[in-house]
């Protein structure tokens, strides 16, 4: 689906005259699906594909809504490349920390803000469960993703992903990409 957007666009079908992507159903549909499958990964435990969903100069930030009108430099987290992206990778691998378990991501209520020629700016709401063996299951996060996502070459991937959490006070044991 996302294949016969590119081709479109790449004729000058289904783009609007100002050279933005149209936001068509089809899009909306394809975008959706990106923001699941990058649920699933994380769901799934497959951390070492988390990377592949965003540009080599991608963003990862983790922030809350008061530190986001404080700016960048009181972010939880913030990731500037692929490669940190990969770090972060292998220092989760290496906690001592880890105990094993179950998380899911429930990601709603997508709005495509705005989109240009190649990148849409995307919110939607997520909130993440996390279950450990013999334990009730538990709200880890909830929050929004800010998040802008570049559309190229027939596919999508984040060139900043920004999760604004709805609590001013982190989870202590937030290791996990959220």
């Amino acid at each position: 689906m996302l294949e016969r957007l590119h081709i479109a666009a790449q004729k000058g079908e289904g783009m609007a005259q100002d050279d933005r992507l149209q936001l068509t159903s089809d899009l909306r549909v394809a975008l959706q699906e990106f923001y699941f499958r990058y649920a699933e990964c994380l769901d799934g435990g497959r951390l070492e594909q988390w990377p592949e969903f965003f540009l080599d100069a991608g963003v990862y930030r983790l922030t809350t809504r008061r530190s986001l009108r404080l700016g960048p430099d009181d972010d939880i987290m913030s990731l500037r490349t692929k490669s940190a992206l990969r770090d972060r990778l292998v220092a989760i691998q290496q906690s001592e920390d880890y105990e094993p378990h179950t998380q899911r991501h429930f990601v709603s209520n997508f709005r495509v803000q705005a989109s240009g020629a190649d990148e849409l700016r995307v919110q939607a709401n997520v909130q993440v469960l996390r279950t450990y063996p013999g334990r009730e299951t538990e709200v880890l996060c909830s929050g929004q993703y800010a998040d802008r996502v570049a559309v190229a070459g027939g596919r999508f991937n984040f060139r900043e992903k920004c999760c604004v959490l709805d609590s001013d006070v982190a989870p202590r044991d937030l290791v996990y990409p959220v």
